[in-house]
Parts: C-alpha cells; structure tokens; sequence
C-alpha cells in the first residue's frame, strides 16, 4: 500500500497499534492519512493525536475539528473568520 489511513476514532480506543501502523508506514516512506473524525477527538484524546501527528503526512478535518485542535493545541482563537 502507499497510503495508510486512520480515523481519529480510533484513537478512542488506545493509541498502540495505530501509532505501529504510523511508525512502520513512514519508516518504509509510505503516506499515513489522519482524519481528526469528530471535534471531541482533539479535545478529549489530543496526548494521543500528539504522539500520532509526527508520523502523519497528511490531516484532515472539516472546520470544526480544526477549530477544536486549534483550541485544545493552545493556538489561541480558533476562530475561522
């Protein structure tokens, strides 16, 4: 595979075999794909996103994830306007 896709959800679970996944994939120089999934995920799990994201190529989330990271990472307003 060339791209290796996980769901923030699943950082609700335990943060070890998604942090494998992530370590493997980009050691082997594959693109890892994390999706914030849901606004409490930053709010709730961010130690776990924070161990994930150095190994993430690419982030996605729609305004009010990001808006949440922004929050929960200490970047101030998080305001999209």
């Amino acid at each position: 595979a060339k791209y290796f896709y996980i769901e923030g959800y699943f950082l609700t679970h335990g943060i070890e075999s998604a942090l494998e996944v992530a370590k493997g994939a980009s050691a082997h120089g594959k693109t890892v794909v994390l999706n914030l999934s849901a606004p409490f995920i930053p709010q709730f799990f961010k130690m776990q996103l924070e161990s994930l994201l150095p190994h993430v190529d690419i982030l996605i989330g729609n305004e009010s994830e990001a808006a949440a990271y922004a929050t929960a990472a200490g970047h101030g307003d998080a305001s999209l306007e």
